[in-house]
């Protein structure tokens, strides 16, 4: 264990006062020195610990009866037995993606989905030994289907997110160029005004005044102009930061780790 963490009593944070007295779970922090929690380095060394943990094919029994309430699916596998297994997908494009993938098969050969593999995996078991690994090749092309269909839900995912940016940036384009194109016209309308009104001007100070606005607003208009070619190039800018990103996420890697077989039984 790592030398930096310290030795001692840990807890756990709990919102409800635990009936044990001697549970870890706590909510009264000033009862014990070190909080515990997945990030502390004492839980990241028991995590990094328990999956380099050798994981050899064992046999387990699970007894319904012991959990807190009725689980109907688990209820169905009454008196059944079959293989299981657990393997760590990792899906890595614009955003590393993981996953854990139940594959189950009782020994009808019937498949078992992740759900009820998750809730027969929380209920109650007994360790009976090793176990024999039976149908292991369909067991193996369970876990195949459903590592391909889980990355190519995760790709329609990222498909849906990137169309749902570029709709995004096509709205905030259009308003942008339909903004400051607006602007310009709204500028060339008021210098349009102000040179019929220069013509109709009956004296000199009112022509100047005029001929000034005039001046102030073709600066304007001039800046205005510049702000279209801006607005332009920061628009090509996003867009070509989106078809990086685009990129990414075609040149996906994808990886599998197996963790776990054993053999069940549901009493």
């Amino acid at each position: 264990m790592d030398a930096g963490i310290s030795a001692g009593r840990y807890h756990l944070i709990s919102r409800e006062k635990p009936s044990d007295v001697n549970s870890l779970a706590v909510n009264e922090p000033v009862q014990d020195a070190h909080t515990y929690r997945l990030s502390h380095p004492l839980g990241e060394w028991v995590v990094h610990a328990a999956c380099q943990a050798s994981t050899p094919m064992q046999r387990l029994v699970f007894d319904p009866a012991q959990n807190p309430a009725r689980v109907s699916v688990v209820e169905a596998l009454r008196g059944q037995s079959g293989v299981l297994s657990l393997q760590k997908l990792t899906v890595d494009s614009f955003e590393k993606q993981e996953y854990l993938l139940f594959s189950a098969l009782t020994d009808a050969g019937q498949s078992l989905d992740q759900e009820t593999c998750e809730k027969l995996m929380a209920t109650p078991a007994t360790l009976q030994g090793s176990g024999d690994l039976t149908q292991a090749t369909r067991l193996q092309q369970e876990a195949q289907r459903h590592a391909d269909a889980t990355v190519a839900h995760a790709l329609e995912t990222n498909n849906a997110h990137f169309t749902e940016a570029r709709d995004k940036l096509d709205r905030w384009a259009a308003d942008m160029e339909l903004a400051v194109e607006q602007a310009l016209k709204n500028t060339k309308e008021q210098i349009k005004v102000a040179q019929r009104e220069a013509r109709q001007a009956p004296s000199l100070a009112e022509q100047q005044a005029i001929q000034e606005r005039i001046a102030k607003l073709e600066r304007l208009q001039r800046k205005q102009r510049q702000e279209i070619f801006d607005v332009t190039d920061d628009i090509q800018a996003k867009r070509e930061q989106l078809i990086d990103q685009l990129t990414q996420r075609m040149t996906q890697q994808v990886q599998t780790e197996h963790l776990f077989t054993l053999q069940w039984t549901v009493t």
